[in-house]
């Protein structure tokens, strides 16, 4: 379900890829080690040019030792802390930004480098209902994993703005890579909210069955 909100004679440009078996999200947090050469490479660059990259789920292929095959839709990453360590690998903090379909390849080695379209975060019909359960559904599923941790949180709850909150949840949510990938490549967010409330409807009841098991009250009877 590759995205289709592009038009032939929208501009592109070139971006760097990070192709990785996670899917990144606008506004969302990933932190990264960089030890293979070409990414130091392609990262001493980003820095250098003050630009960003773009994360794609790999689709074919593995992370390590090029020739992984991603796909095309993906999430520029903004670095925001290099810790360089003494054997010349990078430990990085980047931040989601915006998301894009590669149109075709410039290069392939030694990293690969697209001419992309940013894509457009468009409203569509987003159901005020629907937006109100994801948000109680995504608190009460926050609140959940903490009490599965062992800790508590005073105020769970998602950002104000629905599209940031449609991301927020798809990155929190534990799903497959390929479910997040297909949520990330949904053109409207309130198409995006629709698919989000069964989902988060599901993790909240297996959050639910995981709390009551590890409950030390199971099967115990007060009278």
């Amino acid at each position: 379900m590759e995205d289709a909100q592009t038009q032939p004679d929208e501009p592109t440009e070139e971006l760097r890829l990070f192709p990785l078996n996670v899917v990144l999200f606008p506004g969302m947090t990933m932190p990264l080690r960089i030890f293979e050469e070409r990414y130091k490479l392609m990262i001493g660059e980003c820095l250098d040019a003050k630009e960003p990259f773009g994360v794609t789920l790999i689709q074919a292929g593995a992370e390590v030792g090029g020739g992984a095959t991603p796909h095309l839709t993906g999430t520029t990453a903004r670095i925001t802390n290099v810790e360089r360590l003494d054997d010349g690998r990078m430990n990085l903090s980047t931040q989601g930004e915006r998301r894009f379909r590669v149109v075709d390849t410039v290069h392939e080695v030694p990293y690969l480098k697209a001419r992309v379209r940013y894509l457009p975060e468009e409203p569509g019909e987003v159901d005020p209902e629907e937006l109100a359960k994801l948000r109680g559904l995504f608190k009460e599923y926050l609140r959940g994993l903490a009490s599965l941790q062992g800790g508590w949180v005073r105020q769970a709850q998602g950002p104000e703005d629905a599209g940031a909150l449609s991301h927020t949840v798809a990155h929190y949510m534990e799903l497959p890579a390929m479910a997040k990938q297909r949520l990330l490549e949904l053109a409207f967010i309130g198409e995006r909210i629709h698919y989000e409330v069964p989902l988060l409807e599901g993790a909240n009841r297996r959050l639910r069955g995981q709390i009551v098991g590890r409950s030390p009250y199971k099967g115990t009877r007060l009278n």
